[in-house]
């Protein structure tokens, strides 16, 4: 996840630590993205490839997808969109091409929690007083208005595959709907890394990025990737393994955050206690969305299920 958050859950902390054995004579480096950082370890060096040379390319890979993505970029591709009028066509590049099919296909898996359109949905939460912020949990005695939720969900986007360019255009249907990545974007970006190091010759590596992890083939030949999980500085963390190809991601609530629900307008504070969610898939870019989504899914079941019944 990026420092910001998610975005129908803006507010959960991330912490790992990755782990191998012998890690210090294993070839690694890392640096600030997308604002967080990252780390690679590679199992070993990359024929006819310095390790100067490959983090070089990460770096330039990296900078692509925020050009891309980055909502806090004036300049960025996803920040053309969001100020463009409606029905205006918006020719896509790879990466949002990329991010748009897999939060498509994880908007229907999770019945609208997931949903890169809850961006004016989320802002008019920001800006509304909430009468029950003092509370320690539950709901708000209300939802955001209808003209508010009329901008939110993915039919909110047409996505034109016609032309004769790569990619496909995009116009929204209103011009304040808006799209917001940062739910799956440093997912994906571990995604990107991971196969750019294959394209490269690597045989197994384990890509980190913001806390959002995923593992390529094994660091020797009778050993998975080990990763250790912080959820909390106050306790031990919980050494787990990750098999080839799989991601891990983690949500947990921070104490008086809010979680906005996009399927109902309504917002929600957790309560600290909450157990995390760890989430585990094939890809981080879906890992990092599930675990969002199940948290707030989680959350609606309970509280359902202590409500009083109706008279």
């Amino acid at each position: 996840m990026t420092a910001r958050g998610v975005f129908v859950c803006f507010y959960f902390l991330f912490c790992f630590e990755c782990l191998a054995e012998g890690k210090d004579a294993l070839p690694t480096f890392a640096g600030p993205a997308m604002g967080t950082t990252y780390r690679v370890t590679l199992k070993e060096h990359i024929p006819e490839q310095t390790l100067g040379e490959i983090h070089r390319q990460i770096d330039q890979l990296l900078q692509q997808i925020d050009l891309s993505l980055s909502t806090w970029r004036d300049d960025s591709l996803v920040t053309k969109i969001n100020q463009a009028n409606a029905h205006t066509p918006i020719l896509l590049d790879c990466h949002l091409s990329n991010v748009l099919a897999i939060a498509g296909r994880l908007y229907e898996k999770t019945q609208g929690h997931f949903d890169v359109t809850a961006a004016p949905l989320i802002r008019w939460w920001e800006h509304t007083n909430v009468a029950s912020s003092s509370h320690s949990s539950g709901r708000h005695h209300g939802v955001a208005p209808p003209a508010v939720m009329e901008l939110v969900g993915f039919d909110k986007l047409l996505i034109d595959e016609a032309g004769n360019s790569d990619y496909a255009s995009l116009q929204k249907t209103h011009m304040a709907v808006a799209l917001d990545f940062s739910g799956m974007g440093a997912g994906y970006a571990v995604d990107e890394i991971g196969a750019h190091l294959l394209s490269l010759g690597s045989t197994a590596h384990l890509v980190e990025l913001g806390g959002e992890v995923r593992a390529w083939g094994q660091p020797n030949l009778v050993e998975e990737w080990h990763v250790a999980l912080r959820i909390k500085e106050t306790e031990p963390a919980e050494i787990i393994k990750l098999r080839h190809g799989q991601a891990v991601a983690v949500s947990t609530s921070v104490r008086g955050k809010r979680v906005v629900n996009p399927t109902t307008g309504e917002v929600v504070k957790l309560p600290s206690s909450a157990p995390a969610v760890v989430v585990y898939a094939a890809t981080c870019a879906e890992a990092d969305a599930l675990a969002t989504a199940q948290v707030l899914a989680r959350f609606q079941k309970e509280t359902q299920n202590s409500s009083p019944a109706t008279q």
